[in-house]
Parts: C-alpha cells; structure tokens; sequence
C-alpha cells in the first residue's frame, strides 16, 4: 500500500497541478523534458521544488527538496526489496 501511495499520489497531483497552471510550470521546469523526467522518475522532488522554488532557494527549501529526494528514492527502494527474494524461515547459516 505505501508504495502505491508513493508512486501514484505524487504523480496525480503533478498532473492535477500541471493541468490547472501549464504556463507557471513550464516557466519553473523549463524545457518539456524535465517536466517530463520529473514527472516519471522523481515526482516528489518535481513537485517540492515547483512549490519551494518560485521564493528562492534557502536552507529550509534545500531541506525539504532533499527530503522530497529521499522519498523518491524511498519508493524506488521499496520497489527493489519487494522483488527480492526472501530465504525460507529454516534457512541456517
């Protein structure tokens, strides 16, 4: 369920937010293709830094941008030990 969580809800309300303001996105992403990187592979760090970079960049911004970072790679994480296997319960060194 937390991955889920993690990888659906970021990217619904990048494209709720993209869809209400397309002019003030492109004006903070820049180019397409960011938006679009951001969009499939680090969503929480895209939407932080189109919330935190319209004030600048301080200390407290770079905060929450890295921990937005960390969620991502979180749910990237979560993805790589969901896939792994598990030894079995009698498993002995």
């Amino acid at each position: 369920m937390t991955a889920i969580f993690g990888a659906i809800l970021p990217r619904f309300v990048l494209l709720i937010a993209w869809s209400n303001d397309q002019a003030y996105w492109g004006s903070v992403l820049g180019a397409p293709i960011w938006s679009l990187g951001g969009f499939l592979f680090f969503p929480w760090t895209t939407f932080v830094y189109g919330y935190v970079s319209p004030n600048g960049m301080s200390l407290l911004n770079w905060i929450f941008l890295a921990g937005a970072f960390l969620a991502d790679l979180g749910t990237w994480g979560i993805g790589a030990l969901a896939a792994r296997k598990q030894a079995p319960s009698n498993f002995r060194f």
